[in-house]
């Protein structure tokens, strides 16, 4: 069959300007012995010169085909076992190849029973060749205008179970660190090319044994089976042997009936394959849970949890602010009202429990509300000044007396869960002062909206900035590192270290501190000394200064007056609180990587920071009792990688989306997410919550990794998933913000504030809608990002 129809294992050593792309690509894989319906192929010679522009008006029936070769198509289609039928499929010479794939640009006909239809079919692909989509499509990526040859494939149907696409890598080029991505749905895959079917979705790892890495029930249905492996591991590892075979990764279509897996295309990934971030089911693994991600899970954790943090500091935090409303842990557990646990973890992300069956314990609910507002209520500022506060910093001080390297493991422990407690302990009195602070600036906001054309432009944060917040105070010591002298530059920077290097980047130690790594200080303290990086914060706001004054007189004056001072005074205390919250967090982090040392000693580990990638319970059990496990190294490096891998996700605000939370009958969701506005897509733009104002135009800088955050550049808009006070000192380059996570009264917008740019928070996908280099007028006012991407 060298001279015209060429069987599909012919096709795979033919050029492709005779094949086509498909057509050789299937006839590679027959002749690798991968699992591919029965096919063959009528190749470019085989058509007219002018196939696909005129009808045929012959024996052909309008297909193209040469009058001579009619008799042997007919001949391979008797030939061809398809008890269900045909599909014909376009197989151009710009198909599937390494420089383009042409994927949906041209007809496929499926489930083609009679000779007759098989014509009409050919017809149909050699005039999709010539359509004004596949014309717009080629001028798009470079190509010749004149439509090209087309070879066409037909291969016996398959009636399948499941089908769908995989792609092996998310680029042309892979690495381990990428995943192989498979989307699915029953039935005929059409429904997924064409987009009328939401598919199932599982990902999983490059590595053997492949495993799922985002939690979803159809991975795990069809990654596992009672018997050992299931089909989709079966076709992650098929399809990265196709990989293999074919020299890169690879976007394959693939179906599944009663006799086993049948690869239907194989194109090369010609671009790089968006984000996972849809991927993953986001369901709790209580069941009949209900989680949403407020207070501590959204401003302060807005990344994946380490298994060493979901299993220590953040239980312990949760349990100590719940302490504060619920009492203590064996009266919540008797409690019907309170879920046990409250805290938990999806996809990676924190979330806390939402289900309080408030409305059918009417009485319990009144006194756990009681027991609510004598908390908020009572003089907990008082509290936190005169006894928490002064309890962190002697414990602290006792705690660093002792060098780590002269203690046992076992005493390293201890000092942990010591700084650990009392970190709780603050936290959870943070959690009483917060309710003053945020109460406070949102009345503030209320009582300005109404106060018409008298208050009209004035905003909380405008009137709550300055007074020589800590922001300013950090801001003046890196500007004496900067003024200073070589020789006192080292000294003024520990002094810097020693007051403000305990701020983090996030809550989970496995994150470095500016203490661990102060490169971004230094490049910061560089700028500053050249002369083109000022420190930028705004102007600190006297308490009776010109916008206050605005407030007016009379009776409505003095209410604004009342609420302003009171935001004020709160809005000081939400400064000092919040510096000193993480006081603690390097002594924690120095002890756990101090373990971590022992443990590469031990030959347990690879490097310190592998600490973090234990659990609670695996660490205490060596330092306790040397339990260890063997396999370790090779759990720490799946734990890691699948964080990394998680931090592409967008968390929802709540899990299952359509959680509530109700009070006698009354819608109050809201009231957990207080604060919070997210933002959706709006034309060429996103939204959020507008946390200062101001309008700002500029190129995007993302930012991923705060490892990363020296490429920011003096006027670029930062683009972060949250803002925490320690990212202070890198404000003053940036032109505005945007963040996945916060809203008007999360520590971030403080932050924002303080330094007077645009800023707009909540905006949920901005780190990966938003790529490095667009074009971003960020709105503070309106809270809203247009986005306009570089050609």
């Amino acid at each position: 069959m060298a001279e015209g129809v060429v069987s599909l294992t012919e096709a795979a050593d033919l050029p492709v300007g005779r094949v086509g792309g498909k057509a050789k690509g299937l006839g590679r894989l027959m002749a690798a012995g991968f699992p591919v319906p029965p096919g063959f192929c009528l190749p470019v010679d085989v058509f007219t010169t002018v196939a696909g522009l005129e009808g045929d008006g012959g024996r052909t029936g309008g297909s193209g085909l040469r009058d001579d070769v009619l008799d042997q198509v007919r001949e391979c289609w008797e030939a061809l076992p398809a008890p269900h039928g045909v599909a014909v499929r376009s197989s151009a010479t710009n198909e599937d190849g390494a420089e383009s794939s042409a994927a949906g640009q041209y007809e496929s006909v499926l489930g083609v029973r009679t000779f007759d239809e098989l014509l009409a079919a050919v017809a149909r692909c050699q005039r999709s060749r010539h359509s004004a989509a596949a014309g717009v499509y080629r001028g798009r990526i470079g190509l010749a205008e004149e439509a090209p040859a087309m070879a066409v494939v037909v291969q016996a149907m398959v009636v399948p179970e499941w089908a769908g696409v995989v792609f092996t890598a998310e680029a042309p080029v892979a690495d381990d660190d990428q995943l192989v991505l498979v989307e699915a749905v029953e039935g005929l895959g059409t429904q997924l090319v064409d987009g009328t079917a939401e598919p199932n979705r599982a990902v999983y790892s490059r590595k053997e044994p492949h495993t799922p890495v985002f939690s979803t029930a159809f991975g795990e249905r069809m990654g596992e089976t009672a018997e050992g492996e299931g089909p989709l591991r079966s076709l992650v590892r098929t399809a990265l042997a196709v990989e293999r075979a074919l020299g890169g990764p690879q976007d394959i279509e693939w179906a599944l009936d009663d006799t086993g897996l049948h690869l239907l295309q194989a194109r090369p990934i010609t671009a790089a394959v968006p984000p996972p971030t849809q991927f993953g089911d986001w369901a709790s693994e209580v069941p009949g849970a209900r989680w949403a991600r407020m207070s501590i899970c959204d401003s302060w954790l807005s990344d994946p949890l380490s298994p060493l943090f979901a299993t220590t500091l953040f239980p312990s935090l949760i349990d100590r602010w719940a302490t504060n409303w619920g009492g203590p842990r064996k009266l919540r557990a008797r409690s019907p009202l309170i879920p046990e646990p409250m805290h938990g973890t999806v996809n990676g992300f924190a979330y806390l429990r939402f289900d309080f069956p408030l409305s059918q314990h009417p009485l319990r609910t009144l006194r756990l509300i009681a027991r609510w507002l004598a908390f908020h209520l009572s003089p907990v500022e008082r509290r936190w000044r005169h006894e928490v506060l002064p309890a962190l910093q002697e414990g602290l001080e006792r705690a660093r007396n002792a060098p780590l390297e002269d203690l046992t493991s076992a005493e390293v422990l201890r000092r942990i869960r010591a700084v650990e407690d009392l970190s709780a302990r603050y936290w959870a009195v943070i959690g009483g002062l917060a309710w003053h602070w945020n109460t406070s600036e949102w009345l503030l906001g209320l009582v300005l909206a109404r106060g018409g054309r008298r208050t009209a432009g004035l905003t909380a944060g405008s009137l709550l900035v300055g007074d020589d917040r800590l922001a300013h105070q950090a801001d003046r010591a890196l500007d004496r590192v900067a003024a200073a002298t070589p020789e006192d530059e080292e000294e003024l920077l520990r002094e810097y270290l020693r007051r403000f290097g305990h701020l983090v980047y996030s809550l989970d130690p496995a994150e470095p501190t500016a203490i661990d790594d102060p490169s971004m200080l230094r490049s910061v303290i560089a700028g500053r000394r050249d002369g083109g990086e000022p420190s930028g914060l705004a102007p600190a706001a006297a308490p009776g200064g010109a916008p206050v004054r605005r407030l007016g007189r009379g009776p409505a004056g003095r209410l604004r007056r009342e609420v302003h001072q009171w935001a004020h005074h709160w809005s000081g205390v939400r400064d000092e609180a919040l510096h000193y919250f993480t006081l603690g967090w390097p002594f924690m982090r120095a002890g756990y990587l101090e373990l971590g040392r022992r443990l590469v000693l031990a030959d347990l580990l690879d490097v310190a920071d592998d600490v973090f990638y234990l659990t609670g319970e695996e660490l205490r059990g060596w330092v306790n009792a040397d339990a260890d496990d063997a396999r370790w190294r090779g759990l720490v490096r799946e734990r890691r990688l699948r964080r990394q891998w998680q931090r592409r996700l967008n968390p929802p605000d709540v899990v299952p989306a359509d959680a509530r939370i109700t009070l006698f009958g009354s819608d109050i969701t809201s009231l957990a997410l207080f604060g919070t506005e997210r933002g959706e897509s709006k034309g060429d733009g996103l939204s959020g919550s507008p946390v200062s104002p101001g309008c700002y135009t500029g190129r995007a800088r993302v930012i991923h990794e705060f490892a990363d955050a020296d490429a920011l550049e003096r006027g670029e808009v930062l683009v972060v998933r949250q803002v925490t006070p320690a990212w202070a000192p890198l404000l003053a380059r940036a032109g505005a913000v945007v963040a996945d996570v916060g809203g008007a009264l999360s520590h971030g917008s403080v932050v924002a504030r303080e330094y007077g740019i645009p800023a707009v928070m909540g905006v949920r996908t901005a780190t990966s809608r938003i790529a490095t280099g667009d074009v971003l007028t960020v709105d503070g006012d309106g809270g809203t990002v247009r986005v306009r991407s570089e050609p």
